[in-house]
């Protein structure tokens, strides 16, 4: 069933509209996943996108935008809490909703949540959407800090029409956990990626290329650890393995991103043959080829797009067990080393212990037959779960039911106006 798109805020124009926020277009999931439905809901709605500023070290994504067409770049706005400048990013988000008139406001990432809901609801937009593609409540702040996040959560639960988890585990925290949403206001929407892009034979070819490149022979087993090298990552995780590895001779390790813990890991590794940083790079199909296992070491995650674009080029996984992670073991799963670790068909989830890590990553270098296994698992998992057509289908079912639900609220209040009326 195709979804209808009735407007709302503005009768003249023929389709809804909505208003996109996110905080910056830095590279990871979010930016990802809102470039593609700025773009791909535009033959059915009028899509508007906000953004704000990138932070030093932090990669670009905003290529993934066909054009500029439709999008506003708010300056003031950043990741950093700024006072004054989240004021007048705030001043300058009220302006462009009073211009766009827009029927939903949907907001990706916490400040730009923030920020947008608030302004939205100021203005009487009828639909207001928030997604967590991951949260601030661990890993991230102090203990006080926190307790503000919380705080400012829960009022906004107050304002918003619905807010959307990536993962079935997310929603669980969100709702029980840190009690920031109500169950009956959320909506479990995974995220979508182009897929296409990984495990083709042309990503094979290259792969060779940049192995030789890498200085990788072909007895070498490379762990490829990819995304922003920020404190939520845990580089100091991450460093103590690529340090006792050192143990393994066939074991090297390749991070590719950057970040302001760049440093720290490069002095935490000093000395270590067996790693390579290669900032960022925009071939990262070609690069998952070239790997042949995929490590994250992070305190705190949504759904992880490193892993998702491993298991779609066969690649399996070790990764510490947090967040929306284990939404990403595909079944039979089993618990080994007193419950400290999880083998699933695809991969493994532990505890945030390097030893443990490095024994699951000894364990696939050898054998071969097993980690190949569990890449094929993971291509069949990520392809049935996270296509971009079963997201963009996820999103315009969610927004028509709200659409329709606003419109009937609206008619039941003038019904109920007129009769008081009268």
């Amino acid at each position: 069933m195709t979804p209808h798109f009735p407007p709302l805020a503005n009768s003249n124009r023929d389709k809804a509209k909505v208003v996109r926020i996110i905080g910056r277009l830095n590279v990871g999931g979010p930016a990802r996943q809102v470039c593609f439905l700025h773009q791909a809901l535009q033959s059915d709605l009028e899509t508007v996108l906000i953004a704000g500023r990138l932070e030093e070290h932090e990669g670009d994504m905003s290529y993934l935008l066909g054009s500029e067409e439709r999008v506003y770049w708010v300056r003031a706005m950043s990741r950093s809490v700024r006072l004054w400048s989240d004021f007048l990013a705030f001043l300058h988000i009220i302006r462009i909703i009073s211009k766009e008139k827009p029927d939903i406001v949907h907001t990706h990432t916490a400040k730009a949540g923030a920020l947008g809901r608030v302004a939205a609801a100021i203005l009487r937009v009828p639909v207001r959407v928030h997604t967590f593609h991951g949260h601030v409540f661990q890993g991230y702040f102090g203990a006080i800090q926190t307790r503000i996040w919380l705080t400012i959560e829960r009022i906004l639960n107050w304002l918003t029409t619905r807010t959307v988890c990536i993962s079935e585990s997310q929603a669980q925290e969100l709702v029980h956990t840190y009690k920031v949403a109500s169950m009956s206001r959320v909506s479990v929407i995974r995220n979508g990626y182009d897929l296409t892009r990984f495990g083709s034979d042309s990503t094979v070819r290259q792969s060779r290329e940049l192995r030789r490149l890498f200085g990788f022979d072909d007895s070498d087993f490379v762990v490829l650890w990819a995304g922003r090298l920020v404190p939520v990552k845990n580089i100091e995780l991450l460093a103590e393995i690529v340090r006792t590895a050192k143990r393994s001779r066939n074991l090297q390790f390749l991070v590719v991103g950057d970040g302001v813990d760049r440093q720290k890991l490069e002095h935490l590794t000093t000395g270590c043959a067996n790693i390579r940083m290669m900032g960022w790079r925009r071939d990262i199909p070609a690069l998952w080829a070239a790997a042949d296992a995929a490590l994250v070491t992070s305190r705190n995650e949504g759904t992880p797009t490193a892993l998702v674009e491993a298991m779609a080029s066969r690649k399996p996984f070790v990764s510490t067990n947090v967040g929306g992670v284990i939404d990403l073991a595909a079944s039979p799963t089993n618990t080994e080393v007193d419950f400290s670790v999880i083998r699933a068909a695809n991969g493994f989830l532990t505890s945030p212990h390097a030893g443990r890590m490095l024994s699951c990553l000894e364990f696939l270098a050898a054998n071969p037959g097993v980690a190949l296994t569990m890449g094929n698992a993971g291509r069949a998992f990520a392809v049935a779960r996270f296509s971009r057509d079963r997201l963009r289908s996820d999103i315009e079912t969610l927004y028509d039911g709200l659409l329709h639900r606003s419109r009937l609220t609206k008619v039941v209040e003038v019904m109920t106006s007129l009769n008081e009326s009268g």
